[in-house]
């Protein structure tokens, strides 16, 4: 049996959720103090040893998850997907290009003059820079190396000697011992404290919190009465792949409507990359943006994930620590192929959790998928509707969390609707 830890947000809600750990751990509950909050945790000491596999969650007959491959793959293999950065040096902005083969490659997007930009690419591949149809520089990719610098003029003694450069320099060797010593690339802006926000523990397969929350749901008959005790349970945890939770029923079927009703009123196709985004074929869909306050409905919402996430509510809006809830449609043959939540625009604030929502699922396809978790077996996820997915895209000391590439894919029969809040450490930029 998995331990439980229910982590309550407020000490009256004590005996609700004692009662939830009691039932489903046959009353093997710790009393603990919690971190941050100063409430009450329970700590289910029925199971502390052994190590449960994701095979041993499969045979309980959780039904949301699966593996996509039937053997795993060596992260660092030819072929394999990494995150890349690359520096421009140069006082003009550069046309960014894929190598597909073609004479013109696959336009990537632009590069400032003196800017940076971070890509998920694979072991193998070949970027090229174009200025005035000139190519001014070529990197091919290598899993060993993940920022490239595009050198300055030999005769611009101003950028060789700025700071920005030999900081550049200097950021390249921090990568180069940092990988050698821990195993993984450094994706983070460097240099970059710990994070200062709440990260639920994902210690093992199967671990479970359990959170009593205040803001019960809303369906069309009104707001419901009592606390809600939602759970999360640990599907993907380090070193072998990202931290990933199951949150079962996060939102009712009433609040799920509404969002679509909504979500139709604001949704355009969907954009890729820094500086504004551009189309790409990676991501087929159509998207927009609600805020919090456009209906007392989302306001209760917010809360609420503010209590699953263990921060404070008053955190999740646009002009502190998140982004607007972002509102996706996914109809037939459209998908995200894989991609990071995270970026490097040459600040410390970065995405630092997804709280991914399930709010209409397609008839096939759709599922999310985590490529580089169950030790690079890869995860597919397929909750039901109204649950949510968290997972975390920065690791414990900072850094950017590479095995948090996900995908979206795609869709079968049917349409999908998501949601993505996207939160930020320590602050949103």
């Amino acid at each position: 049996m998995a331990r439980l830890l229910v982590l309550l947000t407020a000490a009256t809600r004590a005996a609700h959720a004692l009662e939830y750990c009691s039932a489903l751990n046959d009353g093997q509950c710790e009393t603990l103090r919690a971190h941050d909050t100063g409430a009450p945790v329970f700590l289910d000491t029925g199971s502390l040893g052994g190590e449960t596999t994701l095979d041993d969650l499969l045979d309980t007959g959780i039904k949301e998850l699966k593996y996509m491959k039937a053997h795993t793959s060596p992260r660092k293999a030819r072929g394999a997907s990494m995150g890349a950065k690359f520096r421009n040096f140069r006082r003009e902005t550069l046309d960014m290009r894929w190598d597909d083969g073609s004479k013109e490659g696959v336009y990537s997007g632009d590069l400032a003059g003196l800017g940076r930009t971070s890509t998920l690419s694979y072991d193998g591949h070949t970027f090229f820079f174009m200025l005035h149809g000139e190519e001014v520089a070529r990197f091919r990719m290598n899993s060993d190396e993940n920022v490239y610098i595009i050198e300055p003029l030999p005769d611009d003694h101003e950028v060789r000697n700025s700071d920005q450069y030999k900081a550049a320099l200097e950021e390249r060797t921090f990568m180069r011992d940092y990988a050698k010593r821990t195993g993984v690339p450094w994706l983070a802006f460097y240099p970059r404290p710990k994070p200062i926000l709440n990260m639920w523990p994902a210690e093992f397969l199967g671990q479970t919190h359990v959170v009593a929350s205040p803001h019960a749901y809303t369906h069309e008959e009104g707001i419901a009465e009592g606390d809600l005790a939602l759970s999360l349970q640990v599907v993907s945890h380090a070193p072998q792949g990202p931290r990933v939770f199951l949150v079962r029923e996060m939102l009712s079927q009433f609040e799920c409507d509404h969002i679509i009703e909504m979500g139709t009123k604001v949704i355009r196709e969907s954009m890729v990359g820094q500086g504004g985004g551009f189309k790409s074929k990676t991501r087929t869909s159509r998207n927009g943006w609600l805020r919090r306050s456009a209906s007392p409905t989302l306001e209760r919402i917010y809360k609420r994930f503010g209590d699953v996430l263990g921060i404070d509510h008053e955190l999740l809006s646009s002009n502190r620590n998140a982004e607007e809830l972002q509102v996706v449609r996914y109809q037939q043959s459209q998908e995200y192929a894989p991609h990071h939540d995270f970026g490097d625009d040459g600040t410390p604030e970065q995405r630092f959790l997804t709280l991914l929502l399930y709010i209409q699922l397609p008839d096939k396809g759709g599922a999310t998928s985590f490529p580089k978790a169950a030790d690079g077996r890869g995860l597919q996820v397929v909750p039901a509707r109204g649950d949510a997915v968290l997972f975390y895209s920065m690791l414990p000391d900072g850094n950017a969390d590479d095995l948090a590439l996900h995908a979206g894919m795609p869709i079968h029969e049917g349409e999908k609707w998501v949601c993505n809040l996207w939160v930020w450490d320590p602050v949103r930029k």
